[in-house]
């Protein structure tokens, strides 16, 4: 209710428009080594105002939700209105609201998890890792569990509110034989208790650190690579999120800008965004400015159809909203950006992709992908985990090489096939992919 008699106060303060985003947050967490562990637990509440008079806006955020400073605050917001310069891209506030109906977004049985029963997980997680084999040990992790609810009002439309859980954790694993040494890591994220498998993300760590034990370096040059779904995920966060954002594409940043109709991918290459994906790790019934959430095709069989638009930087292109506000927490306001990215798989096999290769390199896990440039779409990334392919298998596990090309490029030309093997990986969801050839630099 306190939203809501915000935005009333706001409009009979002097605002010509009205915005209240509140956020409850409540996490329990426990991080671990190989020589402590840590329990964590925290609750953060707070509420951000919006204001315009006219075409100025004003923002203000308080993590104190008593009536008189929520009032304050929108004051205070008022102020910094009258005293800001005029938008002239300002159209007004989300008057479309909407809620989609989406699934499995919340589950009691995190809820209820006590501190005890997360230590509990924690500790299967590590008893796996250290009687898989002798040469392996438990490195670091943590598990994390978080309830959440959202509630968003403007003067134009009804308060909306969302509720959602998360449980998600990590497991680092050290392999050591003979002097030599090795790493390995796996996480893992879900909306549901049930849907969230320590014991086997686990395991996949301990595996890969003792596989990799014998890793060496590759020699570099051109070659077909084939890149793990979760890592080619990555790939796809880095390098296309900012470019299909409409607001980059307003600023003058993004490669992308004014190629809505052409070809930017292979026939292979269709992506989504789905805001209301069932169980989906960013799914959510409305965005962070009321709008009701929605699938939207970015790139159809390699052309690319759309941007992702937020109510201003839609209102600002003559386009609807896609339902893709975000904010970053309660003090921050609403921009565009992606929700659930879903690359669409073929039924091509993992182990098609790799027979189907006689010189290539499988790349598993990868550093620094982080540090690529998205506005001039220069990938770069380390290998950490990977192997060398020779007549249609794997062969010997390499380390330390660095892959590097022109993403738009890569889409554009080099995805010789897309698998059907799906994997969420920080929203996004994509097969392990096939290039028919990229820079790899070696010792």
């Amino acid at each position: 209710m306190i939203a809501e008699n915000i935005v009333d106060y706001a409009i009979k303060s002097g605002a010509s428009e009205a915005e209240v985003y509140l956020a409850e947050l409540d996490s329990m967490s426990v991080n671990f080594t190989s020589k402590d562990k840590k329990i964590l637990t925290t609750t953060e509440t707070g509420l951000g105002i919006r204001v315009a008079v006219g075409k100025r806006l004003g923002f203000v955020s308080t993590s104190i939700l008593s009536e008189n400073e929520a009032e304050k605050a929108a004051i205070k917001a008022l102020k910094i209105a009258k005293a800001s310069p005029e938008d002239p891209y300002w159209s007004g506030f989300n008057k479309k609201s909407g809620s989609a109906s989406v699934k499995d977004l919340y589950d009691r049985s995190i809820t209820a998890l006590t501190p005890l029963e997360l230590v509990e997980l924690v500790d299967d997680g590590l008893k796996i890792v250290s009687e898989y084999d002798s040469r392996v040990t438990p490195a670091a992790g943590a598990i994390e569990a978080t309830k959440g609810k959202i509630t968003y009002v403007n003067n134009h439309i009804d308060e909306l509110s969302r509720s959602s859980t998360m449980i998600s954790g990590y497991m680092y694993a050290k392999a050591e034989d003979n002097g030599k040494q090795s790493t390995g890591s796996e996480d893992d994220q879900s909306r549901n208790l049930s849907g969230f498998n320590f014991e086997k993300t686990s395991q996949e760590a301990a595996v890969q650190s003792l596989r990799y034990l014998d890793a060496k370096p590759l020699k570099g040059g051109e070659m077909a690579v084939i890149i793990k779904n979760d890592v080619f995920g990555s790939f796809l966060s880095v390098m296309l999120s900012s470019p299909i954002n409409a607001l980059s594409v307003q600023r003058g940043t993004s490669p992308l800008a004014g190629k809505i109709g052409e070809k930017i991918g292979t026939d292979n290459i269709t992506l989504t965004d789905e805001g209301a994906m069932p169980g989906g790790i960013v799914s959510r019934p409305f965005d962070d400015e009321g709008h009701r959430t929605q699938t939207t095709t970015v790139i159809d069989e390699g052309t690319l159809i759309t941007y992702l638009y937020d109510n201003y930087t839609g209102n600002k292109d003559d386009h609807e909203s896609t339902g893709n506000a975000f904010r970053n927490g309660y003090r921050s306001e609403a921009i565009p950006s992606t929700s659930n990215l879903v690359l669409r798989p073929s039924d091509a096999s993992f182990d098609e992709l790799i027979s189907s290769t006689q010189n290539g390199l499988y790349i598993e896990s990868v550093i620094g992908e982080w540090l690529s440039n998205s506005v001039s779409s220069e990938l770069n990334a380390t290998v950490t985990h990977g192997h060398f392919v020779e007549n249609g298998e794997l062969s010997q596990p390499v380390k330390g090489v660095v892959l590097a090309g022109n993403f738009l490029d890569i889409i554009k030309r080099g995805i010789e096939v897309v698998g059907s093997d799906v994997k969420q990986s920080g929203g996004v969801y994509s097969p392990t992919v096939k290039i028919s050839k990229l820079t790899i630099a070696g010792n």
